[in-house]
């Protein structure tokens, strides 16, 4: 699988773990979001979507994965922005951009994945 595929994957687990803690997080409804509660039926569907994804992304990106999601809580992959990190906003080096067509690159401050948007 490639460079491109792997990141899709990770940003959309990503996306199902943050509706996944949003949905039963007491804050989610204190800041006046309307959720009900969701159905078993609901958290099965979505847990299983999960599992599903999960296994299509390497063994070592998804550990990487649980690590930063631990250490962040969110905001895992993360877009690189005129050069800097979307997600610490440091400036990255240079040579990132040549590298990363081939190579899932880590940010070398934050150590989030990057991903930066095709010019075509």
């Amino acid at each position: 699988m490639n460079v491109k595929e792997q990141i899709n994957l990770l940003r959309s687990l990503e996306e199902l773990d943050l509706i996944l803690r949003d949905m039963v997080s007491p804050a989610y409804k204190k800041i006046g979001f309307k959720s009900t509660k969701p159905t078993l039926e609901f958290m099965k569907t979505i847990e299983k979507e999960r599992n599903a994804i999960a296994k299509k992304i390497e063994p070592r990106l998804l550990r990487e994965y649980d690590i930063i999601m631990q250490r962040y809580g969110g905001r895992v992959v993360v877009q690189v922005i005129n050069g800097f990190c979307g997600g610490c906003y440091s400036r990255l080096p240079s040579e990132y951009a040549t590298r990363s067509a081939n190579n899932i690159m880590n940010c070398p401050h934050c150590g989030r994945f990057l991903y930066w948007l095709s010019r075509t």
